[in-house]
């Protein structure tokens, strides 16, 4: 009977061993159909991927151009550089750069076989020992706490399965990992696995990791540099080196200790591994806290943006060429025009300018409060939170946009792009092209004499900035010092619409839009059109460019990931003539007076006193709004021209007395001191085309030739004039002491 009891025992236990088993076979054969059917996709994309590193090893044709790229299997970022090869930023999906197993140092290969697969030379994709291993401590633990998944494997799930520990994904990982072995090398699947391996922060591959932690190239690792990435793997977030540096440097002798295990290394090397990393890397531990240099690099290739209003602009001209997939995933070299040490500077000396205005909204708001204007105080104490700014550059001759700057801090609060995008009014900076037009008519001369008194025409009455009048004075005179009414006299005697129509030529305006853009009235002469940073910067580039036309650039080229071109701008620099050019060196040679005494920029002639490296030839135009709404300031050399901009978008005053002569102008002094004491620039005058010119000297006040070198307070020098329109007289006046007979008409 206990027989029977025992024969039916063994029959049940076989059936449910049959029964498993069949069961088992099934859920295989079921993980086999979906391995079958996704076989082919798999395959190819693993091929796409290989080829993405083989690429790497190809040199790139160099008379091949291109017009699209397809991003390859795994992303890679898309890189921006500034003209001189500085990397500015990255638009990435996952911050990732190949390299080459061939390029990396014998370490890192040796480190991850001893920590992660020491049989990796000797099995065919699966480790049966290691799997059995694997699951008796499983077993024993009633958890997974060890696998026995082999580098081929981990390529498998990296690149194809799910992250999750289950059965069914261990089976899919077998099937892949052994087909993976037929068509790969040891050395390329150590090569694509040390390529797409998640090593934390962001960061997929050995080479992202090694900017990230070490700020170098994975091709310069050390020994213990290499243990502790190779130690992020079986968690990169808990072992990371800054998340718990403590942790990171245990996983960091385990791996060492591994390399004991096999060899690599002797014990004493590893202590003198671990000793010198720690000493390269400032490691040090203070009252149980340790701290370290390591991830400790703010111009790292991964965590850098250094002009995100630029980048952001170049971002949307890519798009108009590329998908955005092919932008973030493509591995595109975008080469700009940007100078990142000018960019620099400029954004130092604009965020100066805003910081300032800031603090005196908050003392103005201070003082207001103990006065109990409370509502005015409100208000300047929201507008410290909305001042903003914009810094532009452009080469003239090439209209390449050295800085851009849209705005007081990039966030996603204030993305908007004030030097592209903000159409604000310009105030005095449209003042130049009235005294432009006049001059290149012959109907005025720097030299002429202009009436600053009061003016009504219609119900407008013009006022001064500073509400005063000086009677008459020269039109040089009147533009150093911007006068208001000076202008309106001018642009009434030339025409209204010979400004608007020059304007529309300048920035390419439709007739239609430079309707609506700039109305005909006479108060066009003081700015009260609206334009943008770059706008005005283009007009004041073709004033610095002999009057030629300049077209804005940003983009130079764009390349694959081996240099191959896909895009370039291929356009040819413009001779086309906007401007007389004689007409517009005697502009800039007038707004050289704006640095000077009495100018609305003065202050300039006491910093060129103090420091030598300052006289070289630049000149300038002030400008300010209605109520000090906006401050401005247009900046020129013979080889670039900026303009910048502070205000708030909602338009509250900035002040009384705050102008674009005490804002803006202070901070473009300081920006152009800083990049340009040590290579001035040209004279303005070097290859500039003067045909049928001559040079005369005249007093400031008078606009007559001085009799002596002493006979005016103020004497402008060598002034070019048009041939026949030079002063005819002489000043009156005489040196002290002195008397003259002589006929004032010169002839």
């Amino acid at each position: 009977m206990a027989k029977d009891g025992s024969s039916l025992t063994l029959r049940v236990f076989g059936f449910l061993l049959l029964i498993a088993a069949i069961l088992i076979g099934v859920r295989f054969a079921f993980i086999y159909g979906d391995w079958f059917l996704n076989k082919s996709k798999i395959l190819d994309e693993l091929a796409g991927y290989k080829k993405q590193l083989d690429d790497l090893r190809s040199p790139a044709p160099v008379e091949e151009l291109a017009g699209q790229i397809e991003p390859g299997t795994v992303s890679i970022p898309t890189r921006v550089y500034d003209r001189n090869g500085v990397l500015i930023g990255e638009y990435f999906h996952e911050r990732r750069e190949l390299v080459l197993l061939s390029d990396l140092p014998k370490n890192v290969p040796q480190t991850l076989i001893a920590s992660e697969d020491r049989d990796f030379y000797k099995h065919s994709g699966i480790n049966y020992k290691a799997i059995a291993r694997a699951m008796l401590i499983n077993l024993a633990s009633f958890r997974f706490a060890q696998g026995g998944s082999t580098i081929t494997q981990q390529l498998a799930k990296v690149l194809f399965t799910a992250q999750d520990k289950s059965l069914d994904r261990k089976v899919f990982e077998f099937f892949c990992a052994r087909e993976i072995e037929k068509r790969y090398t040891k050395d390329e699947i150590l090569e694509m696995y040390l390529n797409l391996v998640y090593m934390g922060h962001g960061n997929f591959g050995i080479e992202s990791a090694s900017q990230a932690y070490f700020g170098k190239s994975a091709r310069n690792l050390t020994r213990g540099e290499s243990a502790m990435i190779i130690g992020l793997l079986p968690n990169p977030n808990n072992f990371s080196p800054l998340k718990d540096l403590k942790v990171a440097l245990n996983r960091q002798s385990v791996v060492l200790g591994t390399l004991v295990d096999s060899g690599q290394i002797t014990e004493k090397d590893k202590t003198r591994i671990i000793s010198s990393f720690r000493n390269a890397w400032k490691v040090r531990e203070k009252e149980n806290k340790m701290t370290s240099s390591i991830g400790e690099f703010q111009d790292s290739a991964y965590r850098i943006n250094l002009a995100p209003y630029f980048m952001e602009h170049i971002r949307l001209k890519l798009l108009e060429k590329f998908s955005m997939d092919t932008i973030r995933k493509g591995g595109l070299q975008v080469y700009t025009t940007l100078d990142y040490e000018k960019q620099l500077q400029a954004n130092i000396q604009l965020k100066a300018a805003i910081d300032s205005q800031k603090k005196w909204y908050a003392e103005a708001a201070s003082s207001l409060r103990k006065k109990k204007k409370t509502d005015k105080a409100a208000e300047y104490e929201a507008a410290i939170e909305k001042t903003n700014g914009a810094f532009i550059s452009i080469e003239p001759a090439t209209g390449y946009i050295l800085t851009m700057i849209g705005g007081a801090e990039f966030s996603q609060k204030n993305m908007f792009n004030r030097s592209t995008k903000a159409n604000r009014q310009i105030g005095s900076l449209m003042k130049p092209f009235v005294y432009y037009l006049g001059i290149a008519r012959k109907e005025i001369t720097p030299a002429t004499l202009i009436k600053d008194e009061k003016l009504v025409i219609g119900k407008h009455e013009y006022k001064n900035y500073d509400h005063k009048f000086l009677g008459e004075i020269t039109v040089r005179e009147a533009l150093k010092r911007s006068r208001n009414t000076t202008a309106v006299r001018s642009l009434s005697k030339t025409g209204v619409d010979q400004l608007r129509n020059l304007i529309g030529e300048l920035l390419d305006i439709p007739a239609d839009q430079l309707q609506k853009r700039v109305p005909r009235e006479l108060g066009i002469a003081l700015g009260t059109p609206s334009f943008t940073p770059m706008e005005v910067a283009k007009m004041y580039a073709i004033l610095a460019n002999h009057g030629k036309l300049v077209e804005p650039r940003t983009l130079l080229r764009v390349t694959d990931s081996r240099g191959k071109i896909l895009w370039e701008d291929d356009r040819n620099i413009t001779e086309k003539e906007i401007l007389d050019p004689v007409a517009s060196y005697i502009i800039i040679s007038m707004l050289q007076g704006v640095f000077e005494k009495n100018g609305t920029a003065g202050f300039v002639e006491r910093l060129r006193s103090q420091n030598e490296k300052l006289n070289f030839d630049m000149a300038g135009k002030t400008g300010t709004t209605s109520d000090y709404t906006d401050a401005w300031f247009a900046g020129i050399t013979s080889d670039e021209a900026s303009v910048l901009w502070v205000g708030t978008d909602d338009n509250i005053t900035l002040g009384s007395g705050r102008s674009g002569g005490s804002i803006c102008a202070p901070a473009w002094i300081n920006y152009i001191s800083a990049t340009r004491s040590s290579s001035p620039p040209m004279p303005f005058l070097e290859n500039w085309p003067l045909e049928k010119t001559v040079r005369e000297s005249f007093c400031a006040d008078s606009g007559g030739v001085p009799r002596s070198s002493t006979s005016c307070p103020e004497i402008v020098q060598d002034q070019v004039f048009y041939e026949g329109t030079e002063p005819r007289f002489f000043d009156p006046r005489t040196d002290p002491g002195t008397s003259t007979n002589e006929d004032p008409l010169l002839y």
